[in-house]
């Protein structure tokens, strides 16, 4: 028995024997701890919710021997600190306090990495200080965002969303006499199941928009308010914060944020409404009947990408260019690289993916002009029009397959068939006038009117329809157009168009224009002086016409005033103007609303000399919803 005691206390020193005299190294992880809130953190007397925010990671090490896998623990000894949870953040509560003010700390460990946050909390009887007497306490009784994951910032997910009082329609709208504060908040991906809401934690504003975790993006946060007539009282992409702060609880949240030197304090409790556009849905399909795209060649990127405005539709447009009533049209911006056009234009095959920033680098199409709409049944109107959030298309020779989202929805859209082009690359003298003879065709000369004198205007039974295209130009003004009809029914006399900017908070289009001499500046009561892009008349025109068809005279008016007046809806047009080959066009015009009843339908006037609804050349339309992310909210 006592040999073989013996004999076991020497079996350890020959395995000893056998192992190297240096021991092997393995790679194991080294703990890194970093607070990322505040190190000390005030509560009133109430008490309340502690959010404490940090980031635990391990760094490759070597080390001679493994070590378990650390995890983040949280200890405090106070008995008014309880619900402490280490989860994503570290929560906890503060209790009401009936005492003398005190303090403690919550110790958090890693491995062997630790920090302490401070604790304090006031006496009862010294509370914290009020607020100032200039400050806003608002509750809000709405939460309404978009979750957009990771589109604008790579691992971080984009929260954009709204506070409000009266909240949001269907349609995107705000509503008259409402509050709304926009915030654009960046955070961890959400990466939960069910109801998606904010993450626990605290964000701060972010004045440079870097888009980084834990932070208030600038450029799309404002504050916004409207009187109970509809108007913004803040101006037309709200005004700016300057400082702010975001405290998310798992039951609400608190926003501190500072407007003109004001500290604004908003509460909301609960988790909002949300749109989860990175949600998978199945695609909604869409089979196109008409491919027509518009070549600009690279006039936009002059030796780098060749432009394409891509249309897919059901119904496709009728013989001036126009869509047509009940048409539904995805629209793609698109760029390619550049086309060799000796043996005709083709729109190079390849997959073409959305550019969110509008790079105009081939093998994209840009965000600012791709876009879905959908006319109304009498072919005036749009009834939807939205912008994508993603989305791609794909060309293998006569055949299409695009697939865009809107809205949180996925769309497939498929082609097979011709794809009609259009030529409209520029010419090498793009300012050219037009031939008074052939106004389609550009020919030398001094001007494009073809009065050959003055003329004198007296008209008292005038018809007109009046446009409204809001801030159209993001300048702060109202845009309309007003068509004048001497003779509405049969769509002979004259025919007067007139596109102007008025003051947006004004009751009416009342008031005494003035020409903007090419300046575009855009300034109120201003309007644009007749000119031609392309086939389209522009601006303010005077002409005669026979049965809406045949010009037999036409004239842009390049300067002098236009006085509007008001009598309810009958409406008074003096001019005292010139057009651009120096005749005076002067006198008074009456016009009272279109009767549409007593309208002739097969006499239709030129479209392209009578409405600013484009067709499919390139121009940008308004849409009518707040998502994707805008920096500009309306009352409906």
């Amino acid at each position: 028995m006592k040999k073989l005691f013996y004999l076991l206390l020497a079996l350890p020193l020959v395995f000893a024997a056998c192992e190297p005299d240096t021991p092997e190294q393995e790679v194991e992880k080294e703990a890194v701890l970093t607070l990322t809130s505040e190190a000390t953190m005030s509560f009133g007397a109430e008490g309340g919710e502690g959010v404490i925010t940090f980031t635990a990671e391990l760094k490759d090490v070597t080390r001679n021997s493994p070590v378990p896998e650390p995890v983040v623990e949280a200890a405090c000894e106070a008995d008014w600190v309880t619900d402490l949870t280490v989860d994503e953040n570290i929560t906890f509560t503060v209790l009401a306090n009936e005492g003398d003010a005190r303090e403690t700390k919550v110790v958090v460990s890693y491995d062997d990495k630790s920090f302490e946050v401070v604790v304090k909390q006031a006496a009862k009887e010294q509370n914290e200080e009020p607020e100032p007497e200039d400050g806003v306490k608002f509750v809000a009784q709405y939460l309404q965002g978009d979750y957009y994951g990771d589109e604008y910032s790579p691992g971080v997910g984009n929260y954009f969303f709204y506070l409000s009082d009266l909240g949001i329609d269907e349609s995107g709208s705000a509503y008259a006499g409402g509050t709304y504060y926009r915030v654009d908040l960046y955070g961890p991906l959400y990466e939960g199941e069910g109801e998606l809401s904010l993450p626990v934690g605290t964000y701060t504003f972010d004045a440079n928009d870097t888009m980084a975790e834990w932070t208030i993006g600038n450029y799309y946060s404002s504050y916004i308010v409207f009187d109970e007539e509809g108007y913004c009282t803040t101006g037309e992409n709200g005004a700016p914060f300057t400082a702010a702060t975001l405290v998310v609880t798992e039951s609400g949240l608190t926003f501190t944020v500072t407007i003109d030197g004001k500290e604004h304090t908003v509460t909301y409790e609960g988790k909002g409404e949300w749109i989860d556009y990175t949600a998978e849905v199945e695609p909604s399909e869409f089979t196109a009947n008409y491919a027509i795209a518009t070549y600009y060649g690279d006039q936009y990127t002059p030796g780098t990408a060749d432009n394409f405005f891509f249309f897919l539709s059901d119904l496709g447009f009728d013989a001036d260019g126009y869509p047509v009533a009940n048409g539904q049209y995805f629209r793609f911006d698109i760029y390619s690289d550049i086309v060799d056009t000796t043996n005709g234009i083709t729109m190079p095959d390849g997959t073409y993916e959305l550019d969110l920033n509008n790079t105009y680098a081939p093998g994209t199409f840009t965000n600012e002009y791709s876009m879905y709409f959908a006319i109304d049944e009498y072919g005036y109107d749009y009834l939807a029009t939205s912008y994508y959030s993603a989305g791609s298309l794909t060309k293998e020779g006569n055949k299409i397959t695009a697939e865009v989202v809107i809205a949180g929805t996925t769309y497939t859209i498929e082609y097979e068939g011709d794809i009609t082009i259009n030529d409209a690359r520029e010419s090498e003298d793009p300012d050219t006038p037009v031939d008074p003879e052939d106004p389609e065709n550009p020919t030398p000369g001094e001007g494009m009117s073809t009065l050959t004198g003055d003329k004198e205007l007296n008209i008292t039974t005038a018809s007109y329809s009046l446009e409204y295209y809001g801030d159209y130009f993001s300048t702060d003004t109202d845009n309309w157009m007003l068509y004048i009809y001497e003779d509405a029914e049969t769509y002979d006399g004259a025919f007067i168009m007139l596109d102007f900017l008025n003051d947006p908070y004004a009751d009416d289009i009342a008031g005494t224009y003035t020409a903007d001499n090419g300046d575009y500046t855009y300034e109120q009561y201003t309007y644009f002086p007749g000119y031609v892009d392309g086939e389209d008349m522009y601006g303010v025109w005077y002409t005669e016409m026979v049965g809406g068809a045949d010009i037999t005279a036409l004239a842009p008016i390049a300067d002098g005033e236009i006085k509007i007046e008001c009598a309810g809806d009958v409406y008074t047009i003096t001019f005292d103007c010139v057009d651009d080959a120096g005749n005076k066009i002067t006198g008074t015009v009456v016009a009272n609303p279109i009767d549409y009843s007593a309208m002739a339908l097969s006499a239709q006037p030129a479209k392209k000399s009578v409405t600013k609804r484009v067709n499919y050349e390139k121009v940008k339309i308004e849409a009518k919803s707040f998502s994707p992310k805008s920096k500009t909210l309306s009352v409906r």
